[in-house]
């Protein structure tokens, strides 16, 4: 407990100083070498490191988010298209008898995908209005729920969610990580003073708040059936960056799609009903 809330106090103030003070070039660089680190992660549950992988997959991973930086996002489809056709490439060469080769493509592919595109999405935040509050907001969210899920679960949990995912989530830290996250966010609205009005911008926390536990035991899942523990030891009492990111990376794309619907001034009921 006191080593992981020493690496939240030693982290947060320099990571909410950056988006509320410094350029959207030291952010890209920092999503850069945070991408890199998620992306050696990912693949390291399931394999070894190899340089004819691995090497070529953190350099094309980087090139998707320089491009979205550069301001050219119609060429990532192009890019992770071309990284997924050089993947079944490979596994022509990697194909034994017996083995199953496109799990493995498809898991790398997966990485990519999971690891770099919200950090692209993240990157297309701050370039909006209001750009580096956002992104504050969504970091707020994400933490209140994690501590608040940390807090009460730890103390009141009793009925567990999901025992055969992860043993240590409880309904009583589920709610607890709603509650706080919610109030939180509730209150990065009103603080920010961001263009959400009252019962939107309740409903948009409190649906981001239960997107990041959702993608919380999703990586529960992949670790569980990967067989470890932490995807890493980089931050103390967190474990890897992918288990401290889990939750954002999940509610990063929602949010994104929820601002760019937001600001197309479309209704949004016209995307699915028609105008």
């Amino acid at each position: 407990m006191i080593a992981r809330s020493l690496s939240a106090i030693a982290l947060a103030p320099l990571l909410i100083w950056l988006l509320l003070g410094g350029s959207r070039f030291a952010l890209f660089v920092l999503l850069l070498v945070a991408g890199g680190v998620l992306l050696w992660e990912w693949l390291r549950m399931k394999e070894p490191f190899s340089p004819l992988i691995h090497v070529p997959l953190l350099l094309a991973q980087s090139l998707v988010l320089y491009t979205g930086y550069r301001g050219y996002p119609g060429w990532i489809g192009l890019e992770l298209m071309l990284v997924l056709l050089g993947l079944f490439a490979w596994s022509l060469v990697e194909y034994k008898p017996g083995e199953m080769v496109s799990p493995r493509a498809g898991f790398r592919f997966m990485g990519v995908v999971y690891c770099g595109v919200p950090l692209v999405l993240l990157d297309g935040m701050r370039a909006m209005p209001h750009g580096g509050a956002l992104i504050c907001l969504l970091l707020f969210v994400v933490w209140a729920t994690d501590t608040g899920a940390y807090l009460v679960g730890r103390k009141w949990g009793r009925s567990r969610i999901a025992p055969s995912i992860s043993p240590n989530k409880t309904w009583a830290g589920f709610w607890g990580g709603t509650v706080l996250g919610t109030l939180v966010g509730w209150v990065g609205v009103l603080g920010f003073g961001l263009p959400f009005t009252g019962i939107q911008g309740l409903v948009l926390v409190l649906v981001l708040s239960l997107v990041g536990q959702a993608g919380d035991l999703v990586e529960s899942v992949l670790k569980r059936e990967a067989g470890i523990k932490d995807t890493g030891q980089l931050i103390p009492g967190h474990g890897g960056l992918l288990d401290r990111l889990d939750s954002l990376l999940f509610v990063t794309p929602v949010f994104y799609a929820y601002l760019r619907l937001r600001g197309s001034g479309v209704p949004l009921g016209a995307w699915f009903f028609g105008s």
